[in-house]
Formats: structure tokens, sequence, C-alpha cells
């Protein structure tokens, strides 16, 4: 095999993940939604969020882990219907359910530290998307996971600025909108 066709094969393999990832992209789309959905709400509602000293930790973590349960089992009903998996798509799959262990670290460690996880949480969210993006060698999601980068020192350099809001423009522009052109990609 000469190099241009083993360069060749190694890009029908990248082809052939973003066409696998396809139907996950609902995941990106579903997380997008939820997350810029209750930051809104949290926006909008504080005092019902913020009600007692716990409801706020409550509120951000049983949703999430509501929706990581709902995107495993989506994601095992695809990857059954799909019957086989690749190396790169392995390989993100382990990526992401890392990203989640260390959402929920995040988020437990900052409630002990009484301190809001926003900023670590988009760091995190922000690297994943990335080392995803270039994997499969999709602009909008390298787009996305720097945009969200780019929320995380926002809210580091401007901490007077809402991290609600920085939350929702991130979770929107970082997830679902590149979830919705890899769903929509041809």
């Amino acid at each position: 095999m000469n190099p241009s066709d083993q360069l060749q094969l190694i890009n029908d393999a990248i082809n052939k993940t973003k066409e696998q990832l396809k139907p996950t992209s609902v995941n990106f789309i579903f997380w997008g939604i939820l997350i810029t959905f209750m930051s809104c709400i949290h926006l909008s509602f504080p005092n019902f969020i913020q009600s007692s000293r716990y409801s706020s930790l409550i509120f951000w973590t049983v949703l999430p882990a509501i929706g990581m349960v709902m995107t495993i089992i989506y994601n095992f009903k695809v990857g059954v219907k799909k019957g086989y998996e690749t190396h790169l798509g392995r390989a993100l799959k382990i990526i992401w359910g890392v990203f989640y262990v260390a959402w929920m670290a995040i988020a437990v460690i900052s409630a002990f530290k009484r301190q809001n996880p926003v900023e670590d949480i988009l760091f995190l969210l922000g690297v994943v998307l990335l080392i995803s993006a270039f994997i499969i060698r999709f602009k909008p999601l390298i787009i996305g996971g720097a945009l969200v980068l780019s929320c995380s020192i926002l809210l580091t350099l401007k901490p007077d600025i809402n991290p609600l809001l920085i939350n929702a423009i991130a979770a929107f522009s970082g997830l679902f909108m590149p979830g919705l052109k890899l769903f929509l990609k041809k």
C-alpha cells in the first residue's frame, strides 16, 4: 500500500466516523437545549431555584443526571442498531464518559467549596469539544469548542458577568449549533 492509499484509508475512516456520529449529534442538540433552558430558567427565576441552601445544587445535578441516563440509553440503542463500533467512535465514547465523571466531580467539589462551577465546567466542556472536533475534523464543532473555552476564559477575566447568561450562550453556540450542523450534514 503506497502513502496516498494509506492517507485515503485514514480519511475514509474519519469520514465514516462522522457519518456514524450523525445519529449521536442528537446528544449535542439535547445537551445544548437542556443546558440553555436550565440556564435561562435559573436566570429568570433565581428565587425559586435558590429557595433553599441545596435547591440550586439539586436543580443542576438531578436534571443533568437524568439527561445523562437518557443519553446513555439512547446511545446504547443507536450502538445496538449499528451493530459495530470503530476505534474513533470508541475513543470518543471514552472521552465523553470521562467528561461526565469529571463534570460530576466538579459539581460536588464546587458544592463543598461553595463556589460556582460554571467556569470550570465550561473549561472542561470546551477542551472535550475541541478534542472531539479535532478527532472527527468537523469545523463547526471546533468553532463551538473554541467558543465554549472562550466563555470560560471570559468568566475568569470578568467575574462580574452573569455566569448563567454565559453558560446559556456557551451551550447554545458550542453544543446545539454544531450538533444541528452535524445532524443536517449530508
